[in-house]
C-alpha cells in the first residue's frame, strides 16, 4: 500500500507596504484628517483602521488637480 507524505510548504513571506502608503496632498483638509486618523489609529495598534485610511485616501483624490 502506497502512504503518502503530507507535509506544509514553507510560507511565503512578502515585504511591508508601509512605503506605498498614499501621501497627503498639501492644502487638502480631507488628506490632512485621514493622515492625522491613520497616525492615531497605528499609535494604538489599530490596523483595520489604517488600513481604512489608506483606502480613503487612494479613493479620494477627486477635486485634486
Amino acid at each position: 500500500m502506497y502512504e503518502s507524505k503530507r507535509y506544509s510548504p514553507e510560507p511565503i513571506e512578502l515585504p511591508l507596504r508601509l512605503a506605498l502608503e498614499p501621501t497627503p496632498v498639501a492644502g487638502c483638509a480631507g488628506c490632512a484628517e485621514l493622515a492625522n486618523l491613520r497616525d492615531r489609529s497605528r499609535g494604538v495598534g489599530d490596523a483595520t483602521t489604517v488600513s481604512d485610511c489608506n483606502v480613503l485616501m487612494r479613493r479620494h483624490p477627486e477635486g485634486h488637480s
